[in-house]
């Protein structure tokens, strides 16, 4: 369908009173004190770049008619901007006021008309809406880039930041139905690609994984099922807390390395291949007998002892060992938040210490009372949840599993999350 493309007056346009970033409201006053509110620093800081850059030439305004004027349906934040820039005592009494203030009296030029579409009506324009803030829509939305496609653009990396980002990326397209792998790696990539370059560059980590270059793609001599667990622990490590201090030099590299699972000897190929490539069929031995099926790792939270601890949360405890993850991994990551939050809820009322508003202040708190000079190295992956929001082991991210529609549990994440968990809330259990 056909819209119709116009410059409009900032006055002729008003803010959505039915804008999805707030509740709904009544009045224009109402609309941008809500939107304010929402976005607080985010307008000053949209205000600033259009001040700087002029308004984006790839996003116009989406308009519908409202009688002599027109409602922005789509790009109320910098309507919202320009209104107070070009008249900041609408700012007055908010946290923006000062900065907004600033920038206006301070800019040579202020845009009083920007570039419009019109759509027919609010149905016409909610697709539109949809494919910008819904999500990719398996391509048809807008697809934003990941942390590697952000340092390309962006960083200009060098050589051991660009080695880091090919190696990851080799990584990613080896592993697509991996989304343990991708979010670590999308986390290392948003912390410490420089360091992990330094590691990937060492001949020593290219010997052991079998790993060349050949044309400027990284190629292996083992096939990719061969070293999931070694880029699993590796990823993870850069993505948590490794960095430069322990790669700094060879010898350190070396240390760091006779830590990791190292592949199969025996399924090295003679001839290196992009990692996606299995190797070549064998002629099928001499049938021999079944060996018996390697065990399966033990269950998360198997041997967790709450006892100490109030009836609900051992009953949580219970519920949590008779699911099966791989089937139900949401209900799980649910529970697993829920045991977190009654356990360390508890610790703090056996031990009569003060309680914060927050789950990761309270944790932070109990950790504060198990070890004080934070040196037992159980305690590290919620020491490393508690420092960085993005880590796997933070509360932010049981938090996500919860309320996040777009964040995905897996039992593979789930069973690494209580794994280094377990020794923390077995503390608590012990210590009360």
């Amino acid at each position: 369908m056909p819209y119709e493309n116009k410059t409009l007056a900032i006055g002729q346009l008003l803010l959505d009173a039915e804008n999805p970033r707030h509740d709904l409201v009544s009045s224009q006053r109402e609309a941008l004190a809500a939107l304010i509110e929402n976005q607080r620093q985010k307008l000053v800081v949209l205000a600033n770049d259009i001040l700087e850059f002029g308004l984006s030439p790839i996003d116009r305004l989406l308009v519908i008619k409202s009688s002599r004027n027109y409602t922005v349906v789509e790009g109320n934040r910098r309507l919202a901007v320009l209104k107070i820039l070009n008249n900041p005592a609408l700012a007055e009494g908010t946290p923006i006021e000062t900065p907004m203030k600033r920038l206006s009296s301070n800019a040579t030029s202020i845009p009083a008309k920007v570039e419009c579409a019109i759509a027919p009506a609010r149905k016409d324009a909610e697709h539109w809406m949809e494919n910008r803030h819904g999500g990719e829509s398996q391509g048809a939305g807008v697809v934003p880039w990941n942390a590697l496609a952000t340092n390309r653009f962006s960083e200009k990396p060098g050589r051991e930041a660009g080695a880091a980002i090919r190696f990851l990326q080799a990584v990613e397209d080896a592993y697509p139905k991996s989304q343990n792998l991708i979010d670590l790696i999308q986390a290392a990539a948003k912390k410490r690609l420089t360091s992990l370059g330094r590691l990937v560059l060492d001949q020593n980590f290219k010997d052991r994984i079998g790993m060349e270059e050949a044309n400027g793609s990284l190629i292996f001599h083992f096939a990719a099922s061969e070293l999931e667990e070694f880029f699993e622990r590796v990823i993870a490590d850069f993505a948590a807390d490794v960095g430069v201090s322990e790669v700094r030099n060879k010898q350190l590299r070396i240390e760091y390395l006779a830590t990791t699972p190292e592949p199969d000897p025996k399924k090295r190929r003679p001839e290196a291949a992009p990692l996606t490539s299995e190797p070549a069929p064998k002629p099928k031995p001499k049938p021999k007998p079944k060996p018996k099926p390697p065990s399966k790792p033990p269950r998360p939270f198997k041997d967790l002892d709450l006892s100490r601890l109030d009836a609900k949360t051992q009953t949580l405890l219970r519920e949590f060992r008779a699911l099966k993850i791989d089937n139900t991994p949401h209900a799980a990551a649910v529970l697993m938040r829920c045991i977190l939050e009654l356990a360390t809820d508890g610790y703090i009322d056996a031990k009569s210490l003060s309680r914060g508003s927050e789950l990761h202040q309270r944790v932070k708190k109990c950790l504060g009372q198990l070890d004080p000079k934070q040196e037992n190295q159980q305690f590290k992956p919620v020491r490393t949840g508690l420092s960085d929001g993005t880590s796997i082991y933070s509360v932010k991210t049981l938090h996500a599993f919860v309320h996040n529609k777009y964040f995905l549990a897996d039992a593979m994440t789930l069973g690494n999350i209580a794994g280094n968990m377990e020794p923390f809330l077995q503390a608590l259990n012990d210590d009360v």
